[in-house]
């Protein structure tokens, strides 16, 4: 077959020597070492078997889209036992969360700081356990989702308070930078992200587990502050519910997993689509507008249009992907981009192609030379129909299947 398409070129619309076949096999043979090799790659991963339940008190549910879902939620007699769990349980501590201020996002690590109030509330027994053991509720409740201890702080605003009803309570000011544990980047740039704040029994006895201590969310008076919006997102919602934390462990203390009673104050924010097209996708579209016409250029320097376009790409995503962390998947920017590649180089091939078919015309009969010029206009007229096309659909089809 080799040495037929050797002895008759034409057929192929081009001249081909054995050296064109032998680079055309290389590449043949070098894609499909390619694709079984990524076609191997162990995709299986090792995951925690901790475990997050929404309980049975009363939560906030943020109904903005995209928000993210953390538990499981109870169902059936699930409610019903918890509600069991809660009304035995020996000490009870409602809790509000206030967030004055979100900033300093930063995607790569992924992570934010926050400023804002907590305040807690507990009866007489809960209050004579912290006597007897020389504790603070600071020591007993603490921040769980920051990433710096040395400079995340519950500081408290005044000293413990006795109310009318017997109940005691106490301000406190939070700060810190913290995980954000549920980032989903496959929509970016038009993805959203949500910043939790995470209070949980730390349990320095041992004697503070679900069945005994729970954090009871104070809905009415828990919410954001004026300063908590992040410059360049627009905010679409908050909640905040108690959480039961499975531990696959018993820490060291029990033959059993633990389980503690889990807070989680969490705001949603979606990054403007109209700011994200303007800023990341208008300048590829500006620069692919040069690979689309690449065949209406009359001028001798089209054959450098696709390397300038490809460097250029290069140049574009490095910009973005400097911006996040290193993800095990495609975003669909990326994807975009991964299709712009693949119509620059073969554009390039076009051109080159495009090129070799001039100089047979010019070499060539008046006849011949007719019909080299017919086949030079059709591609010439059909790449840019045809790339937009491809371009187009293939954008939606990476949108559609994320």
């Amino acid at each position: 077959m080799l040495q037929r398409l050797l002895k008759h070129p034409k057929k192929l619309g081009i001249s081909l020597n054995f050296w064109d076949f032998l680079l055309i096999i290389l590449i043949v043979v070098s894609g499909i070492f390619l694709v079984q090799f990524l076609g191997r790659e162990n995709l299986d991963v090792i995951s925690s078997r901790e475990l997050l339940r929404l309980t049975s008190t009363p939560h906030i549910r943020n109904e903005a889209p995209d928000a993210a879902v953390r538990g499981r939620p109870l169902k059936g007699s699930e409610i019903l036992r918890d509600s069991e769990l809660l009304d035995a349980a020996k000490y009870k501590v409602y809790t509000g969360i206030y967030v004055a201020n979100n900033f300093s996002l930063d995607l790569e690590i992924p992570s934010f700081s926050s400023k804002g109030y907590v305040w807690m509330r507990w009866g007489k027994s809960f209050q004579d356990y912290l006597k007897t053991r020389d504790l603070a509720i600071s020591e007993v409740i603490g921040l769980e989702n920051d990433i710096n201890p040395e400079t995340s702080l519950i500081t408290p605003l005044r000293d413990v308070r006795e109310f009318d009803d017997g109940s005691f309570g106490q301000g406190m000011l939070y700060t810190g930078d913290f995980y954000i544990d549920n980032l989903d980047l496959k929509r970016f740039p038009f993805n959203s992200v949500s910043l939790p704040v995470v209070l949980e029994v730390d349990d320095p006895v041992g004697d503070l587990t679900y069945e005994n201590l729970r954090l009871i969310p104070d809905l009415r008076d828990s919410g954001i502050g004026q300063y908590s919006d992040l410059f360049g997102w627009l905010t679409r919602g908050w909640s905040f519910g108690e959480f039961r934390h499975h531990f696959a462990s018993g820490l060291g203390f029990s033959a059993e997993d633990e389980e503690y009673s889990q807070l989680i104050f969490d705001v949603s924010y979606q990054r403007s689509s109209w700011s994200a097209f303007w800023t990341l996708i208008q300048p590829l579209v500006v620069v692919m507008a040069s690979i689309v016409l690449i065949t209406r250029v009359l001028t001798e320097f089209r054959v450098e249009i696709p390397i300038a376009v490809l460097l250029t790409l290069i140049f574009l995503q490095d910009g973005y992907r400097s911006e996040l962390p290193n993800l095990p998947y495609l975003s669909f920017l990326d994807s975009v981009y991964a299709i712009a590649y693949i119509l620059s180089i073969v554009s390039f091939a076009l051109v080159l192609y495009l090129e070799a078919l001039k100089r047979r015309a010019s070499l060539g009969s008046s006849e011949r030379q007719g019909l080299i010029l017919k086949r030079i206009h059709f591609y010439e007229q059909f790449w840019p129909p045809i790339s937009l096309l491809v371009m187009v659909v293939l954008s939606a089809a990476s949108w559609l299947l994320i």
